[in-house]
């Protein structure tokens, strides 16, 4: 048996004046949620961007066991002003609130099996409802998400039935090809390319009008693919 596999990313944006969503995609994912306790990247959140780009943790492979959650949102906020550097752009100071308010979303949406910016959860079903439990009521708020390979999988290719459970292969290759779980490195930066290569997703990052951001993460397996790794990612912007 064999499935190609596909990434799936969302957008919404809204403004307290606005009121206008840019971009709207809902995909149901069905996942498993290993219910992993996560914390505040803020250790990593007071180095310089090139003391944080040179830790040797950064190119680990990821566990999928033991995941360094700091690190891997540390990795996504990196990423994420690094983008906004090319443009010229302020970098996104961090924001606690928009810290928990993402990480948050990601855990509900792999516990409650949805994908999508309208959570069913009561008094949390809008980014608004999410930051507002933080305590946080910013004038413009903006949310990307992501459901996104955990690994390196080159997109086009056809996947394998694993012959050890965890270790997936490409099929027809004329060798075994294994494919190794991303880096906290790799998959921060795939999954900002990722965002940065659609419009709308990309309008956010470089939205000036931002001024602080928080990601969070959260890994689930795919039980109609073999537990296939993936993460549910979301970045939560405000501007104040």
């Amino acid at each position: 048996m064999a499935g190609e596999l596909k990434y799936f990313c969302s957008l919404f944006v809204i403004s307290e004046m606005e009121k206008k969503a840019y971009l709207f995609v809902l995909v149901l994912v069905m996942s498993q949620s290993l219910g992993f306790s996560q914390s505040s990247p803020t250790s990593y959140l007071s180095l310089k961007p090139t003391a944080f780009f040179n830790l040797d943790k950064l190119r680990q492979p990821i566990n999928f066991q033991q995941i360094d959650y700091p690190l891997l949102h540390a990795a996504i906020y990196f990423f994420t002003n690094e983008e906004r550097s090319k443009a010229g752009l302020k970098p996104l100071l961090y924001s606690p609130e928009a810290f928990q308010a993402a990480q948050g979303h990601a855990q509900a949406m792999v516990s409650h099996k949805f994908f999508s910016h309208t959570s069913p959860i009561r008094f949390s079903r809008t980014l608004r409802d999410r930051l507002n439990r933080q305590g946080a009521n910013p004038k413009y708020i903006g949310e990307n998400i992501s459901s996104t390979f955990g690994i390196q999988y080159q997109e086009g290719k056809k996947v394998g039935k694993p012959i050890v459970p965890g270790e997936f292969t490409y099929l027809q290759a004329s060798k075994r090809e294994l494919i190794p779980p991303h880096t906290y490195f790799s998959f921060a930066q795939k999954a900002v390319q990722l965002w940065m290569n659609s419009p709308g997703h990309r309008q956010n990052i470089l939205n000036p009008i931002f001024t602080h951001l928080g990601c969070g993460a959260q890994v689930y397996f795919d039980p109609n693919f073999y537990q296939m790794p993936y993460f549910m990612a979301v970045q939560n912007f405000i501007g104040r």
